[in-house]
């Protein structure tokens, strides 16, 4: 658009620099012939005293003039309409020569300004000249204009109308391409890059469902496993001590977990996260701090006792939270574990460090995007999915979740509403 405001403008400056200059433009100087007007004016002094003859023919000339005599009467004039005496003749701009013989007076030849009148007319035909040029310019301009619009101008507006609609995700109506314009193979490309995204969304939607049949096959394959397991210690828990109970006891716990977990896996999907249950109830410090040991299966964490108070949590939600977080500083640091929590405000805060390499700074702000994995989940099992399941339950329940380097260490960050 803004080409053609300059051409536009470059037109109007043209079509003004033309007009002003046949404004501008100075009446053209004519000088008489001299030597015919002497020629006239010396056969009137020949002539005069015939001039009164009606059978006398005054001298041609390429002028009209009339003659008077001394006392200022008409003798004769080339055309009627002329100056017929002194004062018309200075009134008109004509121009007034003495007739004389031997230094007599015998009268004036009144010479017409008719040449001034002829020379305004040839003005009048440059200007109009001028005229034409100007609107065969402009006429020049308006036919470039439209070109340059129709070759430039509408290729660009189809193709950011094109853009506009590959960006809101319309990817199926091809570009109209026009091959004999500048852009025809530009156009050709923009057409192969939207063919190309339709075909990278084709791909993605195969592989979400792909992945997501993947889920439930492997949470319906789980069960199996899972149902050995539970049936083993509940076998065991028969003749075992009062230790063994404890620990048979925190293996079914943790296989229940589990099945639960499984079964809605199966029932939602990783696609359908937003259909599992969330519902936030108060629940004390003190359980929280239960959560956290019940996911320290390993018993390398270390924690402050909680202050107490109430907070706005899904229990079951934030037990899968925490193991989720525990389970990577296992997987991902293998150090000492510390969890410590604190009231900022309105909020319960539970910070879970590790003391191992920590995350690299580019890796950091992506760690809970789904499926990514950094550059130190190299070589471990995993589909990055962890801190993507905590941080949307932590926000399901009101929360907030921040992932942070502690140099050393990793810290995962969780914020909870405190229970009104």
């Amino acid at each position: 658009m803004k080409l053609r405001n300059y051409v536009i403008a470059l037109v109007i400056v043209v079509v003004l620099g033309v007009c002003g200059v046949v404004l501008l433009l100075p009446t053209p100087h004519y000088e008489a012939d001299i030597a015919q007007i002497n020629d006239i004016s010396y056969s009137l002094s020949r002539d005069f005293d015939l001039l009164d003859s009606e059978s006398y023919e005054l001298p041609e000339s390429d002028y009209d003039y009339a003659v008077i005599d001394a006392d200022g009467n008409l003798l004769g004039a080339t055309r009627r309409g002329l100056s017929e005496d002194v004062y018309s003749a200075v009134r008109n701009g004509d121009s007034v020569l003495d007739i004389t013989r031997e230094g007599e007076l015998l009268g004036r030849m009144i010479i017409s300004n008719s040449i001034d009148a002829q020379m305004l007319a040839q003005q009048r035909k440059v200007q109009i000249l001028a005229v034409i040029i100007v609107l065969l310019i402009a006429a020049t301009a308006l036919v470039f204009m439209t070109l340059l619009h129709r070759q430039i101008l509408r290729p660009f507006q189809n193709m950011k109308a094109f853009a506009q609609r590959v960006a809101a995700g319309e990817l199926d109506a091809p570009l109209d391409m026009d091959r004999h314009n500048a852009f025809g193979a530009f156009t050709e490309s923009f057409d192969l890059m939207r063919e190309e995204l339709r075909q990278a969304r084709t791909n993605e939607q195969a592989a979400e469902q792909s992945k997501r049949e993947l889920v439930a096959s492997l949470s319906h394959d789980i069960q199996t496993p899972l149902s050995s397991i539970k049936a083993v210690a509940e076998v065991m828990d028969v003749t075992a001590d009062d230790a063994q109970k404890q620990k048979l006891k925190t293996i079914q716990e943790k296989s229940s977990q589990i099945q639960n977990l499984v079964n809605e896996l199966f029932h939602t999907t990783l696609e359908e996260l937003d259909s599992l249950s969330v519902q936030p109830i108060p629940v004390a410090s003190s359980s929280i701090a239960e959560m956290i040991r019940a996911a320290d299966y390993r018993g390398v964490l270390k924690l402050e006792e909680p202050f107490g108070c109430l907070v706005q949590a899904d229990p079951a939600r934030l037990t899968q939270v925490m193991d989720n977080i525990i389970a990577n500083s296992y997987k991902y640091a293998d150090t000492e574990i510390s969890a410590t929590t604190k009231i900022e405000g309105d909020s319960f805060v539970i910070a879970v460090r590790d003391f191992g390499p920590g995350v690299s700074p580019d890796d950091l702000p992506r760690l809970c995007i789904k499926y990514f994995r950094g550059a130190s989940a190299e070589g471990k099992n995993g589909y990055g999915l962890g801190l993507f399941i905590a941080q949307h339950l932590v926000e399901r329940m009101g929360g907030q979740l921040e992932c942070l380097n502690a140099n050393p260490g990793f810290v995962v960050r969780i914020s909870l509403s405190l229970a009104g």
